[in-house]
């Protein structure tokens, strides 16, 4: 399909693109070790879930039709998983986020790439590849173990380092039971974005 083949180009050079320059503009200005400041980059579940979403546009653009689609980024259900995940990134940061900073030039650029042209970009991705498969929950509820352990992640090393990427997971300002709490709740929020799609995507195969 043409449309699909144009928001896979879009998205996977925009987002190598995307990449690149943050990580260039992280080293450069951050006065920080550069093993520290590519840390603390890789730290944001911004960054990890556009990464994500690059590389499966990426691995799509490049992979043969007969190809296995039992590899992780060629199954339907991993662009259903990535694009909730997506989402949450985008309406997190608007609705959260977005008024605690006021990031300038290229670094404003980049931000609205990852927190909006991306996560509607994926979401255009996901209807025009909607498909029956990509419901699949028992599939779907395992991609509940990548934000697990980013937490995990995050937290284990904040208590090291002390940075923390986010404020609602900033446990030494809010306490760890405010940020399991916090935590709790968006993984609800997932999951039952998960049932959505999952079934408005059915739907939306029986039409195609």
């Amino acid at each position: 399909m043409k449309m699909k083949r144009v928001l896979l180009y879009l998205l996977a050079i925009t987002g190598w693109l995307t990449l690149l320059i943050r990580i260039y503009l992280k080293i450069t200005t951050s006065g920080l070790p550069l093993t520290e400041s590519l840390m603390q980059l890789f730290s944001y579940f911004t960054v990890l879930t556009n990464l994500l979403v690059t590389i499966y546009c990426t691995v799509h653009l490049l992979s043969s039709s007969r190809q296995s689609r039992s590899k992780l980024f060629l199954r339907p259900e991993t662009l259903t998983a990535l694009t909730v995940f997506i989402l949450i990134v985008g309406t997190v940061y608007h609705l959260l986020l977005k008024s605690l900073w006021n990031p300038e030039g290229l670094l404003m650029i980049t931000d609205e790439i990852y927190h909006t042209f991306v996560p509607l970009g994926t979401l255009a991705l996901w209807l025009v590849s909607a498909d029956s498969k990509g419901g699949n929950l028992k599939y779907l509820y395992s991609w509940i173990l990548y934000p697990v352990l980013y937490l995990v992640f995050v937290l284990i090393r904040g208590s090291i380092s002390g940075f923390y990427p986010y404020p609602f997971i900033n446990v030494a300002e809010l306490g760890l039971v405010t940020v399991m709490m916090n935590s709790f709740f968006l993984l609800i929020i997932m999951c039952l974005l998960f049932l959505l799609f999952g079934f408005v995507g059915k739907k939306i195969a029986r039409f195609k």
